[in-house]
């Protein structure tokens, strides 16, 4: 693969990344139940 090809893609790969940050934005970030109880466990353990 040439450059000169990868120079072809770049609007789309700008287009896909407006795309997905506006995907991101929509979801409230939210701690994981797990990873919130392993942290505690592994507290409790040391």
């Amino acid at each position: 693969m040439t450059f000169g090809l990868l120079l072809s893609k770049l609007p789309q790969v700008q287009e896909s990344r407006v795309h997905y940050d506006t995907m991101l934005a929509l979801q409230a970030p939210e701690p994981h139940k797990f990873a919130a109880f392993w942290q505690c466990f592994k507290l409790l353990l040391s």
